[in-house]
């Protein structure tokens, strides 16, 4: 009997995942309306809060005031999170606690790098209201900002993402991400939120409570 030889041998070579970061993308279908109705509020809320939160980037305001169009707004970011837990959590009904805030960047403006995990929470995203030509949102893993990933190599660039109005981008509270600066002679007004997930044990409907304390760690 002939010996086999290793071209003759079968090898099974097991690929485990330690670590996945995706993130997730759509173009809300009914982003115009959605964002007719945002804009028509603004102006009404910079009257009530002039100032905004304290703490931000230069160039941009933020608030936490809340939308009467409300109901409009979750229902992208509600289909954005039942997509999440359907990919992470497929047979276990979750329910998520929503945090929201405005964010309006005038021209020359950018948002350092910075994460969510201190806002107790597990997933982040962003919807943009105006978006398109005010800047790129990147996105980077601990090891790409040290550079501790050769060129070349897997996973060694960011992420980055040229967004429109409508789109929707969601991803771990945990990764790093920026805004390059605004370049264009218009705001970019952006809605930024996060969710904390938990088990649900009757079912898989979303529920939107507020947590604007915890938003604020």
């Amino acid at each position: 009997m002939k010996d086999k030889t290793i071209e003759d041998t079968e090898i099974t070579v097991a690929k485990i995942p330690i670590q996945e970061t995706r993130l997730f993308y759509e173009n809300y279908t009914n982003h115009e309306n959605l964002n007719n109705l945002i804009m028509g509020e603004i102006d009404e809320i910079r009257k009530k809060d002039p100032t905004g939160l304290p703490g931000g980037n230069a160039g941009c305001y933020r608030t936490m005031m809340r939308y009467k169009c409300e109901t409009e707004l979750y229902k992208p970011l509600s289909l954005m999170l039942s997509t999440w837990c359907d990919h992470y959590f497929a047979d276990q009904p979750m329910d998520a606690n929503i945090t929201y805030w405005t964010n309006i960047n005038e021209p020359g403006s950018c948002n350092l790098f910075h994460n969510h995990y201190r806002a107790d929470a597990d997933v982040s995203g962003v919807y943009y209201v105006q978006g398109k030509g005010t800047g790129v949102i990147r996105f980077a893993t601990n090891e790409q900002m040290n550079k501790m990933i050769r060129p070349g190599q897997p996973y060694s660039n960011m992420i980055g993402h040229d967004p429109r109005e409508g789109d929707l981008l969601m991803f771990p509270s945990y990764l790093l991400h920026d805004v390059d600066v605004n370049r264009s002679q218009r705001q970019r007004i952006s809605i930024a939120f996060n969710a904390t997930l938990n088990p649900k044990t009757k079912d898989n409907v979303i529920s939107m409570t507020d947590r604007s304390d915890n938003a604020k760690k």
